[in-house]
């Protein structure tokens, strides 16, 4: 009898296996290595908006008129910017507006979150810096003191 070279059909089945399982695990790996990439650009763009509120503001403390493209037109915030249109991690919409009941505070709205873990996490991550802040319908919330 000759002896014959090669792997068996069940060597082969469980090398498939065992890959099929590390390619489905560093999937997992990648959407939440993508999910904290895309929270943390939308802090760093809520940040740099918290930064140019305050450049932007007038010395009697009334924010009234303060939008991105008020903001942008003084490079308070990036030029490219504009009026906020598609430009968060998740290709929304960001504006900044005066609060109806205190012009002394600014509203900021993160729009299209597609995510809603993402957009609860960020609201989460605001609770301590923000006057209020909420995560509903795909639309982050935020509200501070100017």
């Amino acid at each position: 009898m000759q002896s014959q070279k090669g792997f068996t059909f069940i060597e082969v089945l469980t090398v498939l296996s065992i890959i099929a399982l590390a390619t489905i695990g560093s999937l997992a790996l990648r959407d939440w290595a993508v999910g904290n990439s895309r929270v943390s650009e939308a802090k760093s763009q809520i940040i740099t908006l918290q930064t140019g509120a305050q450049l932007w503001r007038p010395r009697s403390g009334d924010l009234s008129g303060i939008s991105m493209t008020a903001m942008s037109s003084i490079a308070a915030v990036p030029e490219i910017w504009g009026t906020g249109s598609s430009i968060n991690p998740w290709g929304g919409d960001i504006s900044i507006a005066v609060d109806g009941a205190d012009t002394t505070q600014y509203v900021v709205t993160v729009s299209g979150i597609e995510q809603p873990a993402e957009g609860a996490r960020l609201a989460y991550d605001f609770t301590e810096y923000a006057v209020e802040s909420s995560f509903t319908s795909g639309t982050l919330t935020l509200k501070f003191q100017g």
